[in-house]
């Protein structure tokens, strides 16, 4: 959160009474560009969340998203529908299929620029790819980066949605759909 952000809410705090004055002093200090582009990607992963499972109508159990920010930006997207993995293209719905094909795919390239432009101008290393979990029960969600400088960005695209697919198939099949934790990552 940005510092007039969380100024004006301490603000809004202490006018309600659920703050004393003395606390804005708290909030004085900045963040920094590595720390807003951190809060930038965090605000925007929520995004890709939630119209991910708004383009399902909000039937679905689990929702993941491996979003590559590389060369090639792009959101691989499956789902958990009654216990199984389902890929975005494989669904049933073809309302369901043109939403996710027309709004929310062709996002990936204005969401890498943006998200890894603020890491190049923080001086930080930036995302290669991000996996993304949604969990419909509680309302969890959970996000894992690879960052550029990690062993595994070299990783093709392929290898990690395929291995990260066929882990969370076998991990579904024992872990509730309440359990309010982050299921297993690749790499």
């Amino acid at each position: 959160m940005g510092f007039f952000n969380r100024f004006f809410k301490k603000i809004e705090d202490v006018n309600k009474g659920e703050a004393t004055v003395s606390e804005l002093e708290s909030e004085f200090y900045l963040e920094s560009s590595a720390e807003e582009a951190k809060n930038l990607w965090v605000e925007i992963a929520q995004n890709i969340i939630v119209n991910t499972v708004k383009a399902t109508d909000n039937s679905v159990e689990r929702a993941f998203v491996l979003v590559n920010m590389a060369e090639q930006p792009s959101f691989d997207i499956f789902y958990q529908i009654d216990g199984s993995l389902v890929m975005w293209h494989n669904l049933k719905d073809p309302n369901m299929k043109e939403k996710i094909e027309n709004e929310l795919l062709p996002q990936a390239s204005d969401v890498a620029s943006a998200v890894n432009g603020e890491f190049v101008q923080a001086g930080h290393p930036q995302i290669a790819f991000a996996e993304l979990q949604f969990e419909w029960a509680t309302g969890a969600w959970f996000s894992h980066i690879i960052w550029e400088d990690d062993d595994h960005a070299m990783l093709a695209k392929e290898e990690i949605l395929s291995k990260w697919f066929n882990t969370l198939s076998e991990e579904i099949k024992t872990t509730p759909l309440d359990s309010d934790s982050k299921l297993s990552w690749y790499p």
